[in-house]
């Protein structure tokens, strides 16, 4: 039999290198999938998901639509809860979630990021929608009714307390902190503290896409540093004397690029009389 043609197998060769060098980088894997050789593990104990921990819940999002909070999807989500007049911990962890995506690069489409309203007397769906438009990526708000949102909190082990309204009725919402990790199920696997980097969040993000399939949960007591603390609490307040009526939005998109600070198309002010 003669042999193959080395001019031809040469070209294969230069084809398939041409190939590899157009395809760029691969999208983020899948939850499961191998992981690479020179993937290091985060400092993370345990990411089977939690059985006393998150659960599906009715909510509204900001379109008006009914929404299913822990619902299956085809996507990874982080969680959080908190308030459009959030003064400081809110804008703070949407700028710390869009930095996550940053880092993940092509892989951002596999990451959801969802903020649940507890301020719902407030956070009707069009101010959602208002205040999550300011931000550089997408985010599903969540509102309803204030029984709906006391379920979502009880399931999740969150917190929040409504301040004393002022005489112009303004008022602040201390509210737990706390980022939680959904799988594809919309089970809980990782409880991120406020102050988590989003280089810890990326890395925590791709353990659980490259983790084996565990069948096994777990509870909130397996786990001491969850079960010794509070999910994390945070006492909202007002930006001082000079702006008791309003907040800014301090986000991303302004931080990246500090010659924009002071755009106010990127810090907007609301009154807390805000009536829409």
């Amino acid at each position: 039999m003669p042999a193959p043609h080395t001019e031809t197998r040469s070209a294969h060769w230069l084809l398939l290198v041409l190939l590899i060098g157009c395809a760029g980088d691969p999208l983020p894997p899948a939850e499961h999938a191998a992981a690479p050789a020179d993937f290091l593990q985060p400092a993370v104990d345990d990411l089977r998901p939690f059985a006393d921990l998150g659960g599906r819940v009715h909510l509204v999002d900001q379109l008006g639509n009914a929404a299913l909070l822990g619902d299956i999807s085809d996507r990874t989500s982080l969680l959080f809860f908190g308030y459009t007049y959030c003064p400081d911990f809110c804008p703070t962890t949407l700028s710390r979630l869009v930095r996550v995506k940053e880092l993940l690069g092509v892989g951002a489409d596999s990451v959801a990021i969802t903020f649940v309203s507890v301020d719902p007397q407030r956070d009707l769906p069009e101010v959602l929608r208002t205040y999550l438009d300011y931000f550089p990526v997408a985010v599903r708000g969540l509102t309803g009714s204030t029984s709906a949102i006391d379920s979502a909190v009880a399931a999740y082990r969150a917190e929040y307390r409504l301040g004393t309204p002022n005489e112009r009725g303004a008022y602040a919402v201390d509210h737990s902190t706390s980022i939680y990790l959904l799988d594809t199920l919309g089970r809980v696997r990782h409880v991120f503290s406020h102050d988590a980097m989003p280089e810890h969040i990326v890395d925590v993000l791709r353990l659980l896409w490259y983790s084996q399939i565990d069948e096994f949960e777990r509870l909130v007591d397996d786990d001491p540093l969850i079960a010794a603390r509070d999910l994390g609490t945070y006492g909202c307040s007002i930006l001082g004397a000079q702006t008791d009526d309003g907040y800014r939005i301090w986000g991303a998109r302004a931080a990246r690029d500090s010659s924009r600070a002071n755009d106010r198309s990127l810090q907007p002010t609301y009154e807390y009389g805000l009536d829409r």
